[in-house]
């Protein structure tokens, strides 16, 4: 999966690391064509649960 960063960056990864990617930068998305998959909202509900930059905190 594909995910554009708020500047436009473009990084892949694989479904768990999308989430994570999602959770933590601000505006980031899932490429346009993520659309067509059929896991991309799997990310988009993985992401809602995740704590941004976990590692910050200590967890």
């Amino acid at each position: 999966m594909t995910v554009v960063t708020g500047d436009g960056r473009e990084i892949t990864g694989c479904v768990q690391h999308s989430a994570r990617q999602l959770a933590s930068w601000k505006g980031a998305r899932l490429h346009p064509l993520a659309a067509l998959l059929p896991w991309a909202v799997d990310i988009y509900c993985r992401a809602a649960e995740l704590v941004p930059f976990p590692w910050e905190i200590g967890m």
